[in-house]
């Protein structure tokens, strides 16, 4: 018996103990999980040196390390509706909200627009700002007072709008919170629904759910661990929940199908617990190693975000394996023919659907023009990738009625304050002044950039100016590109000094050219990894040669459908996505590791029941029919599972998880239905026996079945006869 077999056999043997162990772990998990908070950061690092990072640091060194580091500004902006600065009632609601303010635990200083000192002040007087001093918190109660501060405040005719690095911290994470909430909600209703007619049975289709919470609770209390050794990205949370629900429901979806048909067949409980053990264990043992594989691409990405995402879905692929293959049998070993409980009345335990077993028949006869016909479809949707541009969405792509968005707005509008600043800082300019002038003159010219100023420390000159276009405007980057590639070139050639450009947007700039700089490293682990696995794993050259050109064809046709959406706007507003200029940078990177990862793990439960009943009968044709008939309906069922989690993330408000969930779900759909169900088994037909071509030299390669030691099968030629007994199980 393989090993994973044994590791079920024995779950299911001490079941009680098995179940004890997992909830002393949940247990323990929970209380891990109450550091979580304390471990993530909004923050987006790269962990290389850039350029924008360098001016960040002359910067620094410039102007000395502030004493006030510690503490943040927020703004206040004041907006009447019929009321003017200097009028009663503005001054009454200025001074009142100064009061309610200074209140507010954490707030240093509150400093309001006077007669005296009227600026800041629109032309118009019908808005102003009030500048408020705050030390940050780490539990985020200093932006609860505030934000309640707001609220109380506010009076008949004015409307109070708060703009910061604390308040817009607690706004995008309570945007990140309801996705979350909107994804889980979502993804567990429909799941529950699509199980319950996959499996026909009540208690089989609340399995895989129980095993994919079991997962992520098990993964957070993890990820907070980890996340007190190293710096996490908020976005880690929603990673975790999105691929525990996918994975978690995905491996034992599959377990639990293949214990049914076991004892539809005449199996003993426990007898049918380890052959599934060695069958679909040992496929999803080896899908997850696949899995984390392509999600360790990620880890060599220096970014904190890359490897939050990757290091997340790691730890959440481990914990979903971990439960499939020993509190899975446990709980199966419990339950034993209960498993089917309230039974469907048309449902049959372990059959082999006929619909399924029709269109694989129906494939197999016409593969020339299923496989011509599918690969038409993908190249059709990829062609939209080759426009892709990457950058990070900006203030416009939140909601029309965004607080952040309506601030930000009247900032730009009504003083002239850009979305984000540039630097350029300036080293060894003490015999270039001159030039250092003209410079910024230039910028200042420049309809990119507003509110140009110079500020001299000893020989280091740094030029400071606000950004006018929207992060996300293809004009915004092209400036930047300017000003390195043309502009501080001209200025300075010649003259010594040295000038970094920095500031959000060269920040983002930087971001990007470091994604296409990874791109080939990462593509090499995840395509060359996945390569030998499926090599080893099938004996098989072609195998993982078709199987990887497929998953990148899929990729680029998911790419494709992303720009189309989100870039082009085609269907986003009937959808409720943002239309943007372009995709954020770390989008395509994560969306080609996750998707190589998942779709492998179809691939690999297709293709080891098609390779467990070739060996048993060397029919080749036969073989592509029977595994289709026996995963199809699986495949498409965890398919639409998690394209319903996926797309419960993607209807959030914020543009980055919107083209994450989307782009998931998209290359899923297209991987379960157009690859798995029709372009896979019309090109293993028409390659035939070529399908497990291996060169002799390669010939020593260990012998690794996935699907498990022969002697633990029942025979192909008695299947017809133990689906006849199954109105009787």
């Amino acid at each position: 018996m393989s090993v994973t077999g044994r590791i079920a056999r024995g779950a299911a043997s001490r079941p009680w103990i098995t179940v004890g162990l997992w909830v002393v772990a949940l247990a323990a998990a929970v209380v891990a999980a109450g550091g979580l908070g304390d471990a993530l950061t909004q923050e987006e690092r790269m962990l290389i040196t850039t350029e924008s990072q360098t001016a960040d640091e002359v910067d620094q060194l410039a102007r000395g390390a502030d004493a006030d580091a510690d503490q943040a500004v927020e703004t206040v902006i004041v907006e009447a509706e019929s009321a003017r600065f200097g009028d009663a009632a503005f001054d009454a609601t200025l001074v009142s909200l100064a009061q309610v303010l200074a209140a507010v635990d954490g707030v240093e200083d509150v400093a309001v627009p006077t007669q005296a000192e009227p600026f800041p002040v629109s032309e118009t007087g019908d808005t102003a700002l009030v500048s408020v001093t705050v030390t940050p918190d780490e539990d985020g109660a200093v932006a609860q007072g505030l934000l309640a501060a707001y609220e109380s405040a506010a009076q008949d005719g004015f409307t109070l709008r708060g703009i910061g690095p604390v308040t817009g911290e607690a706004e995008f994470d309570r945007l990140a919170e309801e996705g979350l909430i909107r994804g889980e909600a979502i993804g567990i209703g429909v799941a529950l629904v699509i199980l319950l007619v996959v499996f026909g049975a009540l208690v089989a289709a609340g399995i895989p759910l129980m095993v994919a919470i079991v997962s992520i609770v098990m993964a957070v209390g993890a990820t907070a661990i980890v996340g007190q050794a190293t710096e996490l990205s908020f976005f880690v949370v929603n990673m975790i929940t999105m691929m525990g629900l996918a994975l978690g429901i995905d491996y034992s979806l599959v377990a639990v199908q293949r214990f049914r048909e076991e004892l539809a067949r005449g199996r003993s409980v426990l007898d049918a617990v380890a052959i599934t053990g060695g069958t679909a264990n040992r496929a999803v043992l080896f899908s997850g190693i696949t899995v984390v594989i392509s999600l360790a691409g990620l880890l060599i990405v220096p970014s904190t975000i890359m490897r939050s995402l990757g290091a997340g879905a790691i730890i959440v692929a481990v914990m979903s394996v971990a439960a499939a293959m020993t509190l899975l049998p446990a709980v199966l070993g419990l339950l034993g023919h209960r498993v089917n409980k309230g039974r469907l009345p048309w449902a049959h335990p372990g059959a082999a659907p006929r619909r399924w077993e029709s269109i694989a028949q129906a494939v197999i006869r016409r593969p020339v023009l299923w496989a011509v016909s599918g690969l038409a479809i993908l190249v059709m949707l990829a062609l939209p990738a080759l426009d892709m541009r990457l950058t990070f969405p900006g203030i416009d792509s939140l909601p029309e009625d965004n607080g952040l968005r309506l601030a930000t707005e009247t900032l730009v509008e009504d003083f002239g304050h850009g979305q984000s600043a540039t630097l350029i800082a300036i080293e060894s300019a003490a015999d270039a002044s001159a030039q250092v002038d003209a410079l910024a003159a230039d910028i200042e010219a420049d309809p990119a950039f507003a509110e140009t100023a110079i500020t001299w420390v000893g020989d280091i000159a740094l030029i400071d100016t606000r950004d006018s276009y929207d992060a996300a405007d293809p004009l915004a980057e092209q400036a930047i590109e300017n000003l390195r590639e043309v502009v501080v070139p001209e200025h300075l050639e010649g003259t010594g000094a040295v000038a970094h450009v920095g500031g959000e947007q060269a920040g983002s700039v930087d971001f990007s050219d470091m994604i296409r700089d990874m791109a080939p490293w990462v593509l090499a682990i995840v395509l060359g990894s996945s390569f030998l696995l499926l090599m080893i794993a099938f004996r098989s050259v072609v195998v993982p040669a078709v199987a990887i050109a497929l998953n990148l064809l899929s990729t680029a046709a998911a790419f494709g459908m992303l720009v189309a959406v989100f870039q082009w706007g085609w269907g986003g507003d009937l959808l409720g996505f943002p239309q943007v200029d372009g995709i954020a940078p770390w989008i395509p990177l994560f969306l080609f590791a996750v998707l190589f990862g998942l779709s492998m793990d179809y691939h690999v439960f297709l293709l080891s029941r098609i390779k467990e009943h070739v060996d048993a009968t060397g029919d080749n044709r036969a073989s592509i029919a029977h595994g289709l008939s026996r995963t199809g309906s699986l495949i498409t069922g965890a398919a639409l599972i998690m394209v319903a989690v996926f797309s419960g993330f993607a209807l959030g408000d914020l543009a980055e998880f919107s083209q994450m969930g989307f782009g998931l779900a998209a290359a899923v759909i297209l991987d379960a239905t157009v690859i798995r169900s029709l372009l896979v088994p019309a090109i293993m037909t028409l390659l035939g026996r070529a399908n497990w071509y291996l060169p002799g030299w390669l010939q020593w390669l260990p012998q690794v079945r996935i699907e498990g030691p022969a002697d633990e099968h029942v025979a192909p030629e008695d299947e017809d006869q133990d689906e006849r007994t199954l109105a009787r199980v």
